[in-house]
């Protein structure tokens, strides 16, 4: 595990604080450490006790009960369920759909917190094969890297963030060593997300009459892009069924004919820009420090 950025902020911290100058404010280094906690439960098997047990698995002090944001590919996520189902349920688990792979260690690379209430980050996130007993076990591949900005309450939980994802395509393609745009691949794909769908939502949270119901339904859509993963898609399903292992009932509908509201077309302008409703604050106020009176 990488933590040289946050031994750094705290050195300074104390740095600051013997000196003879008055000392600084450590809310960087409180953010910092709050921005780490949450990166370090991406990393397998780390993120087993929130999928498991949801909101009682989450450390107190990481999150608001109220926190929302929006994580560019993937959607906007309203609430503290919602919001710790992204970082931790989506985070991969081992196994085939993933091609045994996992986070196994984090590096924020870049970290700036001018006020007590803002920050802003760039994480790797370093992947590897999880295969134990297997002469593949611990062969790394391409990390992915995601660059936010954190909004914090008055006791420095995270309240808003605002993240990009870049190059997940690519990272899916040269994890997994799929064409993507490959029509076999395409096939194959959504032949896997039918029959995970048709063995996780079952009963009230049915969502396909049958499997070759689902199948038929789903290649006549798009298949999208996991630089795009937005809109009524096999791309954006195929993100939402891991959470479905989480809450059948809330994510279910998402991977559905309909889209339940999440894998559903939307204006571009939508999606992106809709700041003030989704954070309550005026356009390019959240994640800027006040000035100082």
């Amino acid at each position: 595990m990488r933590f040289s950025t946050l031994a750094s902020t705290l050195l300074a911290c104390l740095a600051s604080t013997a000196s003879a100058r008055p000392a600084r404010p450590c809310y960087e280094q409180r953010n910092l450490n709050t921005i780490s906690k949450i990166y370090n439960l991406t990393v397998y098997p780390n993120m087993l006790p929130v999928i498991s047990t949801g909101g009682p698995g989450v450390p107190k002090g990481l999150f608001n009960a109220n926190v929302t944001g929006r994580i560019d590919p993937v959607g906007k996520f309203e609430g503290f369920q919602d919001s710790i189902e992204y970082f931790f349920a989506l985070a991969p688990i081992p196994g085939p759909a993933t091609s045994n792979v996992a986070i196994t260690s984090y590096q924020i690379t870049e970290f700036s917190s001018g006020c007590a209430d803002v920050a802003s980050s760039v994480v790797y996130l370093y992947c590897s094969v999880y295969n134990p007993g297997q002469p593949n076990h611990g062969t790394p591949v391409a990390p992915l890297k995601q660059i936010a900005f954190w909004k914090f309450d008055q006791n420095g939980a995270v309240e808003k963030y605002d993240a990009f994802i870049p190059n997940l395509n690519s990272w899916v393609q040269a994890t997994t060593g799929l064409a993507l745009s490959n029509p076999q691949v395409q096939g194959g794909s959504i032949q896997q997300l039918c029959a995970t769908t048709q063995e996780r939502c079952t009963g009230v949270n049915q969502q396909w009459a049958s499997f070759d119901e689902c199948v038929a339904t789903l290649s006549k859509r798009p298949y999208g892009t996991y630089d795009e993963a937005w809109g009524d898609n096999v791309v954006c399903r195929s993100i939402h069924i891991f959470l479905t292992g989480v809450r059948p009932d809330h994510h279910c509908p998402h991977v559905g004919p309909t889209g339940g509201g999440k894998c559903v077309n939307v204006p571009y302008g939508q999606d992106y820009f809709t700041d003030e409703d989704l954070y309550g604050d005026p356009v390019g106020e959240t994640f800027k420090c006040k000035a100082k009176k």
